[in-house]
Order: C-alpha cells, then structure tokens, then sequence
C-alpha cells in the first residue's frame, strides 16, 4: 500500500534428497503470527486542517501590513474565525461519542458560518488586488486558496462526513464472534463519493498555490495542509471507486473463502520467509470464521507434497533449487506473488479440491502492527503484545519446545487466538489501516483475488506483489534472500539496502549489507543449521541463496560475490521478462557481509524507481542516492 495507499507502496541445490530437505524445513509446521512496532497515529482532519490554516493567516497577516490597515484586519478576522473554527471541531468526536444530534447540528452550523465568511473575505477584491502584487501577492494569493479549500471541505464534506462518523461507530459495527457489519457501509456509499468530490474540489484550490515563491510564515502551514488533502483526496477517490469491491470481498453479495499464508522470517523467502502455516478463513456478510488450519505436513499426509501441479516456465524453475514447485515451504522462494498464489491455488485443488477467491501473504511483523492497535492477546498462560509476539514466535518458542510437535501445537494454538483477537472488530480502523500501510511499505504484505475488480484493486495499491512486465509504472531492481542452511537463523539476520547510479552508464548498483548477531545462546536444533555440516560450516553461520533481479529490458552485468562462495550454487534465469542471477554466500555468526550487483538499465523512460527486497524480523533501511534521480521519472 506504501506510498499508493496514503496518496488514495534455499537453495536447495544439490546436496539431500528433497523429501528429507522438506521434511527438515517442516519441522515448525504452525509457525506464524507475530509482532513489532506501534503503528502510527493518523491526524484526525478537520480539526487539523483548520489549525493548519489559522497558523498560515497568523503568518500573511504580517506580510499584508504592506498594503494597509484593513487587509491587516480582515487577515487577523479570518484567521480569528478559522481558529473558532477549528476549536468547534475539536469538539464534533465528543459529541459522536456521545450521540448529541442537536449538539452536532449547531456545531456544523457554527463551523459553516465561520468559514464561508472567512472564504468571502479573501475573494473581496481587495484581497484579490494584493494576490497580484509580485512576492507578497503569491503568498496572499496562498491564503486565499487555502482558505477557499478549507470552506469547500466545510460546505461539502462536512455534513456527509459527520453522518459517516455517527454510522460508523466502531462500537456498533463489531459483530459477536468477530467481523463488522456491512450495512453502514452499504449506507455510505451515497455520501462517499460527495466527500470524495469536495476534497478534488480542495484539492484543485492548493494546486495553484505558488509554492517557491512564500514566505517561511506562510510556507509551513500551508505545506501541512495541501500535505492533508493531497494525501485524503486520492484515498477517498480509490474507496470511491473500489467501495462495492470492498464490500463483495468482505461477503456482501455471498460468503468469500482466503487463504491466508504467514510467511517465517527465521527461515528466510524472496518475500518473507518459510509459509509453512497457513489459515483458511471465511467472510460472509463481514463476519469471519476460521475455517481450518494447515502446516506443510498438511501436504505429506494428503500425499501432494513433492510434486509440481503448476505450470511454471522453464526459464523461471532455472533460478530456483529442484524443490521450489514441489514443496510449499519452498513457494514463497520467488519474489513474485502471482507464481506463489498459483503454486498454491493448484496444490490445494489438488489435495482437497479446494478453490479460493483469495490468497493472503503477511509476516509476523505484520501481526505485530495490527497487535499495537488490537492489544495485547493472552494465550497459553502468557500475554502476546507487540512488543514480544516476533521474538517469542521466531526465536523463544524454539529454545521452549524441544519437541517439533510441542512448537506445532503451540503455534496453532496461538494462531487461533490471534486469528480471534484481531477479527473480533473492537479497535481503531484508521489506525489498523495505518498498522497495514506501514506494512505495506516494509514489503510484508501481499494480496492477490480471482475477481477482477478485486485485483485492479491490489494492483493499484500496490500489494499484488508482481514482478512487473515493464517499466511503465514502476522500475524494479530487487535483490532477494532465500535460507539455505534449514534452519530458523534468520530472525538474528539484520540487513541494510541502498543503491547509487551512474546516469551516463545508465547503470544502476545496489548493495546489501548483512549481518548474522546470534548469540551463543541458542541451542535449538530446529534454529541452527541443519546443512551446514554437509559443507563444514558451523551451525551458527547463515548460507544464503542471494538473487539478484534485473528489470525488464535490463541485464545484471556484474555481482559481488562474482560467483558462489560454495560452487555448484549459480543458477541464471528469467521471470516475467526479468533477467536474474543467484550467488550463495555464507554469512559467519557475529560477521557480516556485503553483496551488490550492478544491473544494466534498459533504452527508453524508466517508471519510478522501485527498490524491492526480502523483509526480514527486523526493519531494513534503505537508502537510494540522489545520482539516481535523473534515471527515473518521480513518483507521482
């Protein structure tokens, strides 16, 4: 959802059989749902939009002193009734809460009146007259605008809005059992596309505003303010548009059945990490219902696992060990979502027939944000928040449970309880939809459906998690990390990704820094390496399998390491038109190292820059220098 949601962002070659691989690899089957960071609060707008604007007045009615005694009092007045104003909307979540219908009525009343004097003073000719003069008529000319945009979300969004926020009563639309109740949406849907329509109309107001030339006074706020609309406007036209695809996916025209896949880090994938436990969910008229669990030992009972039902191009299996198509485990080793959907859509077909309108990717650190706003679960005897839910899951439940079948049931047990928690409706949305846009910016969650509208819809948010077939809305370089030792050392993995360009070159390089910190604590045999020794490695290092992706019309013309640092680990190949390599490097406990490749960008325009990687436990930096700028056309 990343930057599109606000603005609407191993290699198992050749050692081991492949069932004893995967059988290894499975021994945490359950292992999922875990938590990280405190999601990020979103300002409620109204009241803010309209402090914003009082400051930006505070700040021109110095600069209109130049023009004279009562444009100097007419800017003091309109900042005075903006103030007033946004002092009375302060008050409208009080008066929600407490269902004050008349006390809300002459708020909005209130409001209304105080700005559409203000917007009337500055359209005053004399207002008008001062935005021309050079300088100081750009930034009168800014408060005029600001001003108008603010009456306009006042007039027209106002009204519909404080319906919305009376019908969606968080504590209303929670449903016993879990889910929310689709009616007050359905209702909204007649009032959405107004606010929706008011906030262009704003918008259209501060696009004029002449920015490089106002003063410091007035360039602050009313940078917070166009920051406000330009990043609510495209997100209320996407809910706008897409609303009654939302509503069919959480079941409003018949019952939708997901599954949903929780990707391990400890034991690391191109996007994410070994999807051996997964939940089958089901959402009829917005109540869930979790349907059943599986592991990868799900498959090996029903006898599918080991062997390919998926269509995959030659091309592409040449970049991946023999056990990607045929071991689920092993899905999540390529860096493009689709392929995963469809190895795993066939494989359940296969097994049991099963068919879903829906196929869901997230990690435990993603649990981890939706936990911040949810709150802490008790499961098991013990309390699971953000702050404990990845390493306990990740790391401590292996040193706990020597067993593997101990960790299985404990992990399902606390996939149940979290699965609960977190559909019982009872927090926040907007800041669960802040928990899930920073989930998506840290590349952890993917989504992918069989309806049409459905997927335009991921597409445009950009959670579809694709290898792109061209370059037009995004350029992708991506590097990737797929385990090859078997184990669970990657939640002690930290990485850190940044990329330099030459522009006369037309090149682009993007290095990675790993680092491997664990501790001799660990004694777990399901944590440790279980291949390293074939290789007389010991279990504490980490071997990973590194792929490095071109874009499409691009070629990887250099790599560090040049070849594996264990021969027989090169593989080369092609995927959705994108050329790759893979390199094998063994990173030491306590060590680090460094990879980088140099790809060779294709002729022609370049889409944004895209810079994708594999999202490990814990957050990745990543910084794109500035020499890149001028390969790439800015994001929107």
């Amino acid at each position: 959802m990343g930057d599109n949601l606000r603005r609407h962002n191993r290699s198992r070659a050749t050692s081991g059989t492949g069932a004893e691989d995967a059988a290894i690899a499975d021994s945490d089957a359950t292992s999922v749902t875990e938590p990280g960071e405190t999601a990020r609060r979103r300002p409620r707008v109204w009241p803010w939009v309209l402090g914003g604007a009082f400051g930006l007045i505070g700040g021109a009615a110095a600069v209109a002193g130049i023009l004279g005694a009562t444009l100097a009092v007419q800017a003091v007045e309109v900042r005075d009734d903006l103030l007033a104003a946004k002092a009375t909307l302060g008050r409208l979540g009080s008066l929600v809460e407490a269902k004050d219908e008349a006390g809300l009525q002459a708020a909005a009343d209130d409001v209304s009146v105080r700005t559409a004097r203000a917007a009337q003073t500055v359209q005053s000719p004399l207002w008008q007259k001062a935005s021309e003069i050079p300088v100081v008529g750009a930034n009168i000319d800014a408060v005029s605008r600001v001003t108008r945009a603010v009456d306009i979300l006042v007039r027209d969004a106002l009204p519909p809005g404080i319906q919305m926020i009376s019908d969606l009563d968080i504590k209303k639309l929670a449903l016993e059992g879990g889910g929310f109740d689709l009616q007050p949406f359905q209702q909204a849907q007649a009032s959405i596309p107004v606010v929706s329509q008011a906030f262009t109309a704003a918008k259209a107001e501060t696009d004029g505003i002449q920015s490089d030339q106002l003063l410091d006074a007035v360039a602050g706020p009313v940078g917070e303010i166009r920051d406000v609309i330009d990043r609510t406007a495209p997100t209320l036209d996407v809910v706008n548009r897409y609303l009654p695809t939302l509503l069919s996916m959480a079941g409003g025209d018949g019952s939708k059945t997901y599954l949903i896949i929780f990707q391990n880090n400890a034991e690391i994938r191109a996007t994410g990490g070994n999807p051996a436990a997964s939940i089958i969910m089901k959402v009829d008229q917005g109540k869930f219902e979790l349907l059943d669990q599986a592991s990868s030992a799900t498959f090996y009972q029903e006898g599918t696992a080991g062997q390919q039902f998926s269509d995959i191009p030659g091309d592409a299996l040449a970049l991946y060990p023999a056990t990607f198509a045929r071991y689920s485990q092993d899905y999540t080793m390529t860096p493009d979502f689709p392929t995963t959907v469809q190895l795993f859509q066939d494989l359940w077909t296969r097994t049991n027939g099963e068919r879903f309108d829906g196929v869901i990717s997230i990690d435990p650190v993603v649990l981890s944000h939706m936990l911040a706003v949810a709150g802490p679960v008790d499961v098991a005897g013990e309390q699971i928040s953000s702050d404990n839910a990845v390493k306990l899951l990740l790391s401590d439940a292996y040193e706990r449970f020597p067993s593997g079948a101990d960790s299985d049931a404990f992990f399902s047990e606390v996939s149940r309880a979290v699965f609960s928690h977190l559909t019982s409706g009872k927090w926040d949305p907007a800041k669960m939809l802040d928990a899930l846009t920073q989930s998506a910016d840290e590349q952890r969650l993917f989504l992918s459906f069989t309806d049409e509208a459905a997927q335009r819809l991921s597409t445009e948010l950009g959670l579809d998690g694709a290898l792109h077939a061209d370059n037009t809305t995004a350029t992708q370089v991506g590097t990737y990390l797929n385990d090859y030792s078997v184990g669970k050392l990657e939640y002690h993995l930290a990485q850190a990704v940044s990329a330099t360009c030459d522009a006369s070159a037309r090149t682009i390089t993007t290095t990675t820094t790993l680092t491997n910190s664990i501790p001799n604590s660990i004694t777990s045999k399901y944590t440790l390496g279980a291949r390293n020794g074939n290789f007389g490695l010991p279990r504490t290092s980490m071997m990973l399998d590194v792929l490095f992706f071109a874009p499409p019309g691009g070629q990887v013309i250099a790599t560090d390491p040049a070849v594996s640092e264990v021969s027989g680990f090169d593989r080369s190949g092609s995927q959705t038109g994108n050329t790759a390599l893979s390199r094998l490097v063994v990173v030491p406990q306590g060590g680090s190292r460094t990879v980088s490749s140099t790809v060779q960008l294709p002729e022609g325009p370049l889409g944004p820059l895209q810079l994708r990687h594999t999202p490990t436990a814990s957050d990745t930096p990543v910084t794109i220098d500035p020499s890149c700028d001028v390969l790439f056309t800015p994001a929107a």
